[in-house]
């Protein structure tokens, strides 16, 4: 995959809640979910770095707690989002390191939704 650098004062509007998954008006955003968007910041799948746009109220396709093989950081932007499983909310300027193999989530939107910035790493195989 190539990469196109991208740089913005302000990133590309979100879709408007309700807009259908595979809405070809919501683009550059991606649905990753249903109520959940991306949009991808670089082209490298191994080290992703996209916003993710939760609409007001989503929940999580998943109903019980996520894990993955991968690093992943986050850093909520606007909104907030509660982990169901702890019964704790995340919102504006929170941060989270999530290593390999950790619980989380899963999760569901504050009534104005969540934009977060998140980043995933491959574990690193040198020790």
């Amino acid at each position: 995959m190539s990469f196109t650098q991208k740089e913005f004062s302000t990133p590309p509007p979100h879709p408007p809640a309700g807009t259908p998954q595979n809405a070809e008006s919501a683009l550059p955003w991606y649905s990753i979910a249903p109520g959940v968007w991306e949009f991808l910041l670089n082209g490298d799948p191994e080290h992703k770095a996209a916003l993710q746009w939760w609409e007001p109220n989503a929940v999580s396709a998943q109903t019980e707690p996520i894990t993955h093989t991968y690093t992943e950081e986050v850093c909520t932007l606007r909104g907030g989002l509660e982990d169901v499983t702890l019964g704790k909310t995340w919102s504006i300027g929170s941060y989270a390191y999530r290593h390999p193999g950790m619980e989380h989530g899963p999760y569901r939107a504050s009534e104005e939704g969540c934009l977060q910035f998140v980043k995933v790493m491959p574990v690193s195989d040198e020790k």
